[in-house]
Order: C-alpha cells, then sequence, then structure tokens
C-alpha cells in the first residue's frame, strides 16, 4: 500500500488503518512482554471492534461515535505510556493507526460538508 493518506478516506485507505490498528492491539495481547496489560488490551480490542463494527454496518466513518474514538485514544496512550520502558512499539503504532482513522473521519466529515455546499 503505497499511497495510503489521512486526507483520502477511501474504503482501502480505511481498512488499511483498521487493519494495521487491529494487528497491533491484537499482537499486543500474545506477546510475553506485555502479559502484565493483556486484559487493558484487549479491552481496547473489543472497543476498536464496535468502532468496526460501526464502520463496516454504516459504510462510513461519520457514524463512529466521537467520543469512543476518544476514549480508546486515552486508553492507548495510557498504555504506550505504561509500556514504553519495554522495547516494543505495538501500543505506540497502535495509536498511530487509531490517530490515521480519527484523521479519515474527520477528512469524510469535510468532505461531505463540501459535497453538500455544491
Amino acid at each position: 500500500m503505497g499511497n495510503f493518506n489521512v486526507g483520502n478516506p477511501t474504503k482501502e485507505n480505511i481498512d488499511y488503518a483498521f487493519k494495521n490498528l487491529i494487528f497491533y492491539v491484537t499482537g499486543a495481547t500474545k506477546l510475553d512482554i506485555y502479559k502484565d496489560k493483556k486484559y487493558d488490551f484487549e479491552k481496547v480490542l473489543v472497543e476498536i471492534n464496535e468502532i468496526l463494527a460501526s464502520y463496516v454496518n454504516e459504510e462510513n466513518l461519520i457514524s463512529i461515535d466521537e467520543q469512543k474514538l476518544q476514549n480508546i485514544k486515552f486508553d492507548l496512550i495510557d498504555l504506550d505510556t505504561e509500556t514504553k520502558t519495554l522495547k516494543s512499539y505495538f501500543a505506540e503504532w497502535a495509536l498511530q493507526w487509531l490517530e490515521a482513522i480519527m484523521s479519515l473521519r474527520m477528512s469524510e466529515i469535510e468532505m461531505r460538508r463540501v459535497n453538500n455546499r455544491s
């Protein structure tokens, strides 16, 4: 995927961001290095599956509740902070992919706003 762009909320870009987000959070639940935080990562994964279901059912990111996204973001920030001393980057990368989804959502909202004006 050479042309991923958070300013272009295509199905391909959104799916790619979700795949990466789910990969890093799921991976974190399986790594021994994160065993003390396994429950916390599993909780975040449940929340991610809820926003993914909303996206899949509605076929857009706008339908995802902003507060749910913020809650997941805060959970990932906490996990990233708590695992900084470990030599692993799964929490940090999961956070980056969640932020990509949030940016794609904002791009989708902006595109809809522009299209409604014309």
